[in-house]
């Protein structure tokens, strides 16, 4: 709750007085380094300086430039003050976790109305761009890649006229079957709610029982209580900012994220509703990606940008991801 250096939670919890402080995360470092200025600037002020001189001489260099000496010297300062427990340790009887990618071809349909979108969104980035500058012209950026991230998934979701189909949901409702024949308890992830809503009609049309989980979700644990006890209801549709955290979901034995997300450390958080202390089935995750889309580069980007979460959750969710960067997410 205090990652973010510039948030009124952080600076209330600064004014606070007490002999002794104790950080507790986790995922210490979710978005960027920044978040671990945040927490060691509550527990021992100063040790790692002010802000402005942390990201000058630790975090631009260690995330722009992989900078090894950088690197080792921050873990120098901060190691006498680290507690780690991974979950293996503290749970060495955890069932084994492990994760498939499930690549979906688009059906010709799908796939015109994905290319026309991305060559309209494309033109419409770098008219912005030219007019207004990487920094304004943020939020049309963000939009843009919002829309092409839907078509993906499954073009209704922007287009409520579309009847054509979609090649990940066809792939989503396959496994879902096979699960449900199979008497298993899954939990579906989505970034996008409307998504979520299409899977629950399909549901619904078929008399399948499930719970879902959003931000306008009330009655959380009943709804919980539901998908945890009930045998009958063998599938639990959350979306990400209402269950990437504070959730114990062991009944479910298979996750499936519908979607890839900017910030790998979500997704991690989301598996572990599932694959956690109590849990005692073996834990499988399918990962859904559209083959020739958006979300093979944002599975890239992931593996190659550390600080990705930074680039795109922040303020100025560009200022570290030059302008070629941007336009190559639409290619």
């Amino acid at each position: 709750m205090i990652k973010n250096p510039g948030s009124k939670t952080y600076a209330s919890v600064m004014k606070l007085d007490s002999e002794y402080k104790l950080v507790l995360s986790g995922t210490p470092i979710e978005n960027s380094l920044s978040d671990l200025w945040a927490q060691f600037n509550f527990i021992n002020p100063g040790l790692l300086g002010n802000f402005n001189f942390f990201q000058g001489e630790f975090q631009f260099p260690i995330e722009k430039h992989n900078d090894e000496s950088k690197r080792e010297r921050l873990r120098h300062l901060i190691a006498p003050f680290i507690l780690r427990r991974t979950k293996t340790e503290v749970a060495k009887e955890l069932p084994e976790l492990s994760e498939q990618v499930v690549y979906c071809e688009m059906n010709e349909v799908q796939e015109s109305f994905y290319e026309r979108e991305k060559s309209k969104a494309r033109n419409l980035v770098i008219e912005n761009i030219n007019r207004m500058g990487m920094g304004k012209a943020t939020m049309q950026i963000l939009q843009s890649l919002m829309r092409l991230r839907q078509i993906a998934n499954h073009p209704v979701l922007v287009d409520e006229e579309y009847i054509s189909g979609s090649g990940k949901f066809d792939e989503i409702i396959s496994i879902l079957e096979t699960l449900y024949k199979e008497g298993h308890k899954a939990l579906i992830f989505s970034s996008f709610v409307g998504h979520l809503n299409i899977i629950a009609r399909w549901l619904d049309a078929r008399g399948i029982n499930f719970s879902m989980l959003t931000g306008e979700t009330r009655n959380r644990e009943a709804v919980i209580d539901k998908f945890q006890k009930d045998f009958n209801c063998p599938f639990f549709l959350v979306s990400l900012k209402a269950g990437g955290v504070g959730l114990n979901l062991t009944a479910a034995s298979y996750v499936l994220m519908l979607d890839p997300w900017w910030n790998p450390a979500a997704e991690k958080q989301a598996i572990n509703r599932a694959h956690r202390i109590g849990q005692d089935k073996h834990v499988m995750v399918y990962r859904f990606i559209t083959q020739d889309t958006l979300e093979e580069k944002i599975i890239k980007l992931q593996e190659r940008k550390s600080q990705l979460a930074d680039i795109f959750v922040n303020d100025n969710p560009f200022k570290n991801i030059n302008e070629d960067e941007i336009l190559a997410l639409f290619d």
